[in-house]
C-alpha cells in the first residue's frame, strides 16, 4: 500500500535527536552516525516538508515554530508506536490508568483484585495526577478517572462516572450533631487538606448548609485528604470530604457520617480516554468494569 504524506521514516529519529541536543554532532553520537548523516538527514527532511525546522548560527540552534509544532507531532506518533509495539511485545493486554491520589489509594486499589480476577490478562499500570490539565498522549495513558466539570478534555472521549458528594464525617466516638452547627463547630476542631481545590470543600458544604464556615483558631491542616482520613479516625477532629474517599471507612465502623447532609460538589468525577483507544477490548472492559462497580456499590447502599 503506497502511503503518501510521509516524509523519510530514517530521518525522523535523527530529526528528535536533534531537537534533543540541539547539536549535530551530539545528535550524531547518541545515533552512532556521523556528523553529515545526520546534517544530510534534517536537510532532506526540511527539502520535503518545505520548511525551516531549525534556526542555526555559528554558536546555537533554535527550533522554528515549526520545528517545535512537527517535534510535538512526531513525537505523539513515536509514543502511539512504542505502545502498540509493546503491547504486541507482551503476552499481557497492558493498559496504563490514572486517577487522582486519593481516590486510588481509597477506591481504585482496594478493588483491584476483583478486576485482576475477571480479567488475568489485563497488565494494569498504576499512576496518579493531581491536575485537571490532564494530557494522556504525552504521558502514554490509556484511561484516567479525572475531577471536573466534563469540559475540560474536549480531545478524548469522556465518559459520567459519579456525581461527587461532600459528607462530614468524624470518630464514631464523637456525640451526635446538636442543632446549632455554628456553635458546636466554633468548639470542635476541625480537619482541612491544605490544597486549594480542598480548601473549598468546607466553604461549599457550609454555605449549601447554611452554616458558617469554621473559624481558623480550631483548624487542623494535612496536607493530602489520605492524612486527614486517617485524623478524624483517630478522633482529630470533623471532616468534610468526599463521601468515595470514605466509603470503605464508614462500612467499616472507622468513622461515622456526623449528619444526614450530604451536599453535592462542584464537580464531578469522568472516565477520559483516548479516541483511538476505543477499538481495543481491554480498554472498554476496564471502563465496562469501572461503570459496573460503581453502580453495584450504589444499589447496595440505597
Amino acid at each position: 500500500m503506497k502511503m503518501k504524506h510521509i516524509p523519510p521514516l530514517k530521518s525522523l529519529p535523527v530529526f528528535l535527536s536533534v531537537c534533543e541536543h540541539l547539536n549535530f554532532s551530539k545528535a550524531a553520537n547518541e545515533l552512532c552516525v556521523t556528523h553529515s548523516a545526520v546534517s544530510q538527514s534534517i536537510q532532506n527532511l526540511e527539502s520535503y516538508l518545505g520548511k525551516r525546522l531549525f534556526h542555526r548560527t555559528t554558536r546555537q540552534m533554535t527550533l522554528t515554530e515549526d520545528g517545535k509544532r512537527y517535534q510535538r507531532a512526531i513525537q505523539e506518533g513515536i509514543n502511539i508506536i512504542e505502545q502498540a509495539t509493546l503491547r504486541e511485545l507482551t503476552s499481557q493486554q497492558q493498559i496504563s490508568i490514572s486517577i487522582i491520589p486519593s481516590l486510588g489509594l481509597k477506591w481504585l486499589i482496594p478493588r483491584m483484585p476483583a478486576l485482576q480476577e475477571k480479567y488475568p490478562d489485563i497488565d494494569l499500570r498504576f499512576s496518579t495526577h493531581s491536575t485537571l490539565a490532564l494530557e494522556l498522549l504525552p504521558h502514554n495513558l490509556d484511561i484516567a478517572i479525572c475531577y471536573g466539570e466534563g469540559n475540560e478534555w474536549p480531545e478524548y472521549n469522556v465518559v459520567p462516572w459519579n456525581e461527587d458528594r461532600l459528607v462530614l464525617v468524624g470518630s464514631p466516638a464523637k456525640k451526635p450533631l446538636p442543632d446549632d452547627l455554628d456553635n458546636y463547630f466554633a468548639e470542635q476542631p476541625t480537619i482541612w487538606v491544605d490544597r486549594s481545590l480542598r480548601d473549598s470543600d468546607w466553604t461549599h458544604w457550609c454555605q449549601s448548609l447554611g452554616v458558617d464556615v469554621p473559624n481558623n483558631t480550631k483548624r487542623r491542616y494535612f496536607q493530602s485528604s489520605v492524612q486527614a482520613i486517617e485524623a478524624a479516625i483517630a478522633g482529630l477532629g470533623v471532616f468534610v470530604t468526599h463521601r468515595m474517599f470514605v466509603n470503605d471507612e464508614i462500612k467499616a465502623g472507622l468513622l461515622a457520617e456526623l449528619t444526614p447532609h450530604s451536599v453535592l460538589s462542584r464537580c464531578s468525577y469522568f472516565i477520559v480516554s483516548k479516541k483511538e483507544s476505543q477499538n481495543r477490548p481491554e480498554v472498554q472492559n476496564v471502563i465496562a468494569w469501572l461503570q459496573d462497580t460503581l453502580k453495584q456499590e450504589k444499589s447496595v447502599t440505597s
